[in-house]
């Protein structure tokens, strides 16, 4: 517990400096450095995706007795060709100040923090058959409006919502909705089970 409050603690203030970057650039008019925002986005995402497969890789990049430029190494052999040079340079500093062993958590705060202002939503979306090309479009743009727009001091910001699809057999129609910690039952089991209890409260009242 003490170490993953420690490295929260360190976590928090090179995610909210590289957050300040990317919005500095975002905020801008040129389109080309808004692109760039975005693409900071990308390139944590993919370097999240290979700390998780490569569980080696951060105790590699933790390890004291390691040269920096060893580190470094390592570091420009993960990332692609369209890795950002804002991204480069911080995980960079990262290793100069000697902070590049907490990675992992300093990268999924900061894709908190980034997902968090660009109100971007995962939604799981849970039916009993698989849904047609057709139907998960109809779906997905209701589910733009259940959301909403989200509004801040500055812009307008619409939700972005990143769906994907499950099938759940136990359903006997209709869908199960998560979106974050929230669960949305729209399925016909709910109903079901919703009338079976408001029968039971009739009862025994």
């Amino acid at each position: 517990m003490a170490n993953t409050m420690f490295g929260a603690k360190i976590a928090n203030p090179y995610s909210e400096a590289l957050l300040q970057l990317g919005l500095d650039l975002y905020l801008k008019e040129d389109n080309a450095d808004t692109q760039v925002f975005f693409q900071i986005i990308f390139d944590m995402e993919n370097l999240l995706t290979i700390l998780k497969i490569t569980p080696t890789l951060e105790k590699y990049l933790a390890n004291p007795l390691i040269k920096d430029k060893d580190k470094k190494n390592v570091l420009n052999k993960c990332l692609t060709t369209k890795t950002s040079a804002t991204t480069k340079n911080f995980l960079m500093l990262l290793v100069d100040k000697k902070r590049i062993g907490f990675i992992q958590i300093i990268t999924q705060t900061f894709l908190n923090k980034a997902y968090n202002f660009v109100c971007l939503k995962f939604v799981e979306v849970y039916s009993a058959s698989l849904l047609s090309k057709d139907q998960k479009a109809q779906l997905v743009e209701k589910l733009k409006i259940l959301l909403g727009p989200e509004f801040t001091t500055s812009k307008v910001y619409y939700s972005k919502i990143n769906v994907t699809f499950k099938i759940d057999k136990e359903l006997l129609g209709g869908f199960i909705i998560k979106v974050d910690s929230k669960i949305i039952d729209l399925s016909l089991r709910g109903e079901i089970e919703g009338l079976a209890r408001q029968m039971e409260i009739n009862l025994l009242s």
